[in-house]
């Protein structure tokens, strides 16, 4: 049978884009480019999910989410951002940050318009504005820059179809963390060409070396024209519970709420529960977990160091944005060797617009002592390669 003759336009643009995804290990590989976090949640997260389904609460919630946990993060944002919301009117929870982008682009664009984002980006971005007919146009970085975006270059991209800017920082995959005066220029961008800016914020908590992560909403006359994406993913290792959240002027919440009851209705009514759990609590309990990524980041940046192989220093988030240009190879193809010849697992640096080609993304979430033996190989690999080249 024909499938493709059944599926829609948008389906067989987007056919193959995402891989086959498995959840099977697959022996001897080391995944040293994945995004997930290896730590677990502290136990009240559990002990809350467990009362709540002791308690029957399996029903739908409204579809903003259960009053509490709105306010926690109402509550959140007041003292962690400097932003205030009213949980009632301005903030929903979503399952997870992904909804809550796919939700505010749904809401924000038609076909034909354009999101504009700095490159290297997720990839998810493009893949979203894609599937709506609109076009995710990516302004390229440079390494020179620390993969900061240049407000000019986004200027000069701003076309009568743009209708949004999309800010990441920290960043993935470069681990940018963007400093406040870019982010007041951005600012000032947005006001002047009257757009919305959506803040993408699931790795705040993940910064180095004094920097700093500042929300846009926080900055002078952003908070009525900025939509706050963030998740429980990233920041507490609850990325299966599938739990985010946006915050943004009650009637853009409005607007959006529509097509969040069309994909979720609500969030998991038990993942909710967990997600108050954790806000209610003292954040002491990452330092531990922060420390130990910041570990791995030295190891990493030595490892390289002693290649020697050029890199991004992380700023923030929990990657390492690697430079194998010296090795003669594109990123795919770095990607495909590294797994047959190394037994490593990475993502390639064009996975959000073509700025990362000649990099690939490294990451911090695997834990000892599969992470030394992963840089022990991928040492190996790299010093073949370059011997190959000599």
């Amino acid at each position: 049978m024909d499938y493709q003759a059944h599926l829609s336009q948008r389906a067989r643009g987007l056919l193959g884009s995402l891989g086959r995804q498995t959840s099977v290990p697959i022996a001897g590989l080391i995944n040293l480019g994945s995004g997930t976090p290896d730590f677990l949640p502290p136990p009240a997260v559990f002990e809350a999910m467990q009362q709540a389904l002791a308690a029957g609460k399996i029903q739908y919630t409204a579809w903003t989410g259960i009053p509490e946990l709105r306010a926690a993060i109402a509550e959140k944002l007041r003292t962690e951002n400097n932003i205030v919301y009213d949980p009632a009117t301005e903030i929903v929870v979503t399952a997870g940050a992904q909804e809550a982008l796919m939700a505010t682009l749904m809401m924000l664009l038609d076909p034909g318009d354009e999101a504009i984002t700095p490159s290297p980006h997720y990839d998810e971005y493009t893949r979203d504005a894609s599937i709506l007919g609109a076009t995710l146009v990516p302004v390229a970085t440079t390494p020179e820059s620390q993969f900061t975006i240049n407000v000019a270059d986004l200027a000069a991209a701003i076309t009568p179809r743009t209708r949004a800017l999309i800010v990441v920082t920290p960043n993935n995959p470069t681990g940018t963390v963007l400093p406040e005066r870019t982010l007041r220029d951005i600012a000032a961008l947005a006001q002047e060409r009257n757009l919305i800016v959506i803040s993408d914020e699931i790795y705040e908590y993940y910064t180095f070396d004094g920097h700093r992560h500042i929300s846009m909403a926080s900055l002078p006359g952003m908070r009525e024209r900025t939509i706050t994406l963030n998740s429980f993913s990233k920041s507490f290792a609850m990325t299966g519970l599938r739990l985010g959240y946006i915050a943004a002027p009650a009637p853009l919440i409005d607007a959006l709420l529509p097509f969040h009851h069309a994909m979720m209705i609500c969030a998991s009514v038990v993942a909710q529960y967990g997600g108050l759990a954790v806000l209610s609590q003292p954040r002491d309990w990452f330092q531990a977990q922060l420390a130990e990524y910041d570990r791995r980041r030295h190891l990493w940046m030595d490892t390289l160091k002693a290649i020697p192989l050029p890199y991004s220093e992380p700023q923030g988030a929990y990657y390492i944005f690697i430079d194998i240009r010296p090795t003669g190879l594109s990123s795919a193809a770095f990607v495909a060797r590294a797994r047959e010849e190394a037994r490593l697992v990475f993502q390639p640096g064009t996975i959000g617009g073509g700025a990362g080609e000649g990099f690939i993304r490294g990451a911090l979430t695997k834990g000892s002592p599969e992470f030394e033996e992963g840089l022990a190989r991928f040492r190996t690999f790299v010093t073949g390669l370059l011997h190959e080249r000599r």
